[in-house]
């Protein structure tokens, strides 16, 4: 039953961001320049907690590049992140979330207002609520994995064939690395 439930919750919170995202236009870009001259970036932290530790090597590399950083993670892994980005993080907790698991009303209002050159969504799995935060923060550049109905949400698409989070990882810097 509950299984029951949490399809037909996936399938309203899907027709609910289809329909607020529809106006939104993907437009394409040179990414190179786009990344080069992106000064912030907005980095969405996956859920699974295997592949939470291993992205910190794409966090690391943008710090090295001295980029402005800002990391959106569940309130109970803030603790988690290295000790640099704990203060560049915001957490997201339990009240944050509406009844669908998507981000409440005040919760959509703070991200609206946030301005960033770039968002990467790190997550190599489905996860609505981090592909809706990626289009309602304001950025030209929106870079995830390919996954179900990533095209709606991203307007740059790292292919993952890796098992390995770690490996995934590191193809997904060196990707981002040609431009």
């Amino acid at each position: 039953m509950n299984r029951i439930i949490e399809i037909v919750k996936e399938k309203i919170s899907r027709f609910i961001i289809t329909r607020k995202l529809k106006s939104i236009v993907l437009s394409e870009q040179d990414f190179s320049e786009s990344l080069k001259r992106s000064g912030s970036f907005l980095f969405l932290m996956p859920e699974d907690e295997t592949d939470f530790r291993a992205c910190f090597i794409v966090l690391n590399h943008f710090e090295e590049l001295n980029k402005s950083i800002k990391v959106i993670t569940r309130d109970y892994r803030i603790s988690l992140l290295p000790t640099k980005f704990r203060n560049r993080a915001m957490e997201i907790g339990i009240n944050n979330l509406n009844k669908l698991d998507l981000p409440s009303q005040q919760l959509t209002a703070t991200f609206a207002e946030m301005r960033f050159g770039a968002v990467i969504d790190l997550n190599r799995k489905d996860n609505l609520f981090y592909s809706f935060v990626a289009n309602l923060v304001n950025a030209k550049i929106r870079i995830g994995y390919a996954k179900k109905g990533a095209d709606k949400f991203y307007n740059f698409q790292v292919a993952d064939s890796d098992i390995d989070p770690a490996q995934s990882y590191k193809s997904f810097l060196n990707c981002l690395k040609m431009f």
